[in-house]
């Protein structure tokens, strides 16, 4: 017999999977709840794992074909592909070139022979994440379609919170929270790193909610989410939220600033009674040359880094996407299979000096769709919605690509949502305020003429 959660997870994903048939967003809401909830490594989807169902593959599928099925319920946007899908293209083009080319030259040199590796499957997870990337591009640039996704953010990291919270001892090693969620969260960085780019999104939909039942349940899972944070203890997501918290306080919206500011108050109240003597003693190592000259995870990082800059001035045109640890042990044997810890450092070293600018332009994209969004926010259905949601999607951006570097998440999916959701409101935007037919030459060029 089944528990009642294996029951009602089953029945609602493929529900959701025949809804995407007849909606695509809701297969974009299946895919982001499954990969947040992760079916597979948890207790009550191992009575369904004998059947090797492939749920993000399923979600994704399913989604696509309602693309195509139900043309009508896909938005129409301007350009058809902007400057920063061109750019992520490009990305991808540099990986595929990249795949067996300058890792081969490294392996020769140093007598080493990899023929089948990380790279072919880092290179399998990178299409194939870009893809649902650039559903989102297509599916979310409508004001309700774009309701629907941060509320199923939200809906996942109510259960990551909840899932952290009552999450047993062995899950903790020496007192950090681990293996929490799905691939992308195996590590408490990772985990850490992607809870503190979800807070701003939570708190804009708190803000943005009109009934209180909904504000209470934002208000539920941004509280479980701090926790859950605290808890992983993590200098990185310490770092982003700083950094982060800083950005919300100085660009909080004019017409919520004084409640935007009371909440960032409260909630760094709530987040530091939550906190011990071990989480500031781990988090104090950074102010002191002397802790972080004793502590070896921080001086196996600089090392890394240092190494890192080596391999890019040898091969600049990059080494591949996974190649990471095999490259770097060959440099240095002590770091064999060891991590970047740093989301840019990766870049450029697996894809190159150029592969790296690429991305770096991405980032700026992403910020300026954030910016220029809040700014024609005037001309929209919704001003101070509008202003809000791209206030909130730039502290996201911030705070994840802050604590982006000092742990690695290129390869993250949901490093990739914080970074194409402005494109999907600066689209919205567009598409509403060319609506109201108000200021044609501006739409008209921002519109085609002015992506990035």
């Amino acid at each position: 017999m089944w528990p009642f959660r294996t029951f009602f997870y089953f029945g609602v994903f493929w529900a959701a999977c025949i809804l995407s048939i007849a909606n695509p967003i809701w297969g974009v809401v299946n895919y982001l709840m499954v990969y947040q909830m992760n079916p597979v490594d948890t207790w009550w989807g191992k009575p369904i794992a004998h059947f090797g169902i492939r749920y993000s593959l399923y979600a994704v599928g399913f989604t696509i074909l309602g693309m195509l099925v139900g043309r009508r319920r896909v938005p129409k946007v301007r350009p058809w592909l902007s400057a920063w899908e061109i750019g992520l293209l490009t990305l991808l083009g540099i990986a595929a070139v990249n795949l067996t080319f300058d890792i081969n030259q490294i392996e020769a040199a140093y007598d080493i022979h990899y023929r089948t590796g990380p790279s072919g499957y880092a290179f399998e997870k990178f299409w194939k994440m870009l893809v649902f990337v650039l559903i989102l591009a297509r599916l979310v640039v409508t004001r309700k379609n774009l309701h629907i996704v941060i509320w199923a953010i939200v809906g996942g990291s109510l259960y990551l919170g909840y899932d952290a919270y009552t999450a047993n001892p062995d899950s903790f090693t020496h007192g950090r929270l681990e293996h929490i969620g799905g691939f992308d969260f195996a590590t408490t960085s990772g985990f850490a790193a992607h809870l503190s780019a979800m807070l701003p999104l939570i708190g804009i939909a708190f803000l943005i909610a009109r009934k209180w039942r909904w504000k209470a349940m934002a208000a539920l899972a941004g509280g479980l989410t701090i926790n859950a944070i605290i808890m992983c203890r993590t200098r990185s997501a310490f770092v982003g939220l700083i950094i982060g918290s800083l950005t919300a306080f100085l660009l909080a919206p004019r017409a919520k600033r004084y409640r935007i500011h009371a909440l960032l108050i409260a909630g760094a109240a709530i987040a530091f009674t939550l906190t011990d003597s071990k989480f500031w003693d781990r988090m104090a190592t950074m102010t002191s040359q002397e802790a972080l000259a004793q502590d070896s995870a921080a001086e196996l990082r600089f090392t890394i880094w240092k190494t890192s800059f080596q391999i890019v001035a040898d091969h600049p045109y990059g080494i591949g996407l996974g190649n990471f640890p095999r490259a770097i042990g060959m440099y240095e044997w002590g770091l064999h299979k060891r991590s970047a810890h740093n989301t840019l450092i990766l870049a450029f070293v697996e894809l190159g000096i150029h592969g790296g600018l690429i991305f770096l332009s991405l980032v700026a994209g992403s910020l300026w769709f954030a910016i220029r969004s809040s700014r024609l926010a005037h001309l929209t259905d919704q001003p101070l919605e509008t202003k809000l949601i791209a206030y909130g999607m730039l502290v996201s951006c911030v705070t994840y690509v802050t604590t982006g570097l000092g742990t690695e998440r290129f390869m993250c999916e949901s490093f990739w949502w914080v970074l194409v959701l402005p494109l999907c409101l600066y689209r919205m935007v567009l598409c509403e305020t060319n609506a109201q037919r108000e200021v044609p030459a501006l739409v008209e060029q921002y519109a085609i003429g002015d992506d990035m």
